[in-house]
């Protein structure tokens, strides 16, 4: 087999591994926590041993950071998917918001584990940089819907920041809140509305 070959197949094989492990790794994080996972849990979950684990990461911190940015490349590719299926700006906004809501829901586990590491020292900044790609994606959406007249021009970075700390605020409620009896199109509906009478004032 001419060593091209060979490279391309190993590396298909490499990014199939890496992927198995993510998944794994996702769902043990999301069931016990990121203090309470073992690499020999995480290993055991893949079907791999544990030697075998470490020739793709090097540590569980670099799985866990694996995961998020798996999981965030995941919401932001279907953020832009229904986004861009939208036709006016109201619709792109409650799609941002809706895909956002709806994709921490179904991923609720793995949602505590990161709003619980998101708060230690070390994670902060990235917790921060981990939604700036998400924020600058909003930005442009809210410029398109400014070059069409659809809303006034404004502090677009700030406002962004605003939705997305809107959209953690309710996510966390509802991961946490046992007692909310919310759907997510209810808080999706709320959010939606409460929000656009900011970026999108009505005329007097």
């Amino acid at each position: 087999m001419p060593r091209s070959s060979a490279t391309a197949k190993q590396k298909v094989v490499t990014e199939l591994r890496r992927a198995e492990i993510l998944t794994a790794a996702t769902k043990v994080f999301g069931n016990k926590g990121f203090d309470d996972t073992l690499m020999d849990e995480i290993a055991r979950a893949a079907g791999l041993a544990k030697g075998t684990l470490y020739l793709y990461f090097k540590s569980k911190d670099d799985i866990y950071q694996a995961v998020v940015r798996h999981a965030l490349a995941q919401v932001d590719a279907l953020t832009q998917q229904h986004v861009d299926a939208s036709p006016t700006f109201a619709a792109r906004f409650s799609a941002f918001i809706r895909v956002r809501i709806a994709f921490w829901q179904d991923h609720h586990l793995l949602y505590r584990v990161i709003l619980s590491m998101g708060r230690a020292p070390q994670y902060r900044k990235k917790s921060i940089g981990w939604q700036r790609e998400a924020v600058s994606y909003l930005v442009r959406v809210m410029e398109e819907g400014a070059a069409a007249r659809e809303i006034p021009p404004q502090d677009f970075l700030a406002a962004a920041w605003m939705t997305m700390d809107a959209i953690r605020g309710a996510n966390e409620r509802r991961v946490f809140a046992d007692c909310d009896s919310n759907t997510v199109e209810q808080d999706v509906e709320a959010l939606t509305s409460l929000l656009l009478q900011a970026v999108q004032p009505r005329q007097s």
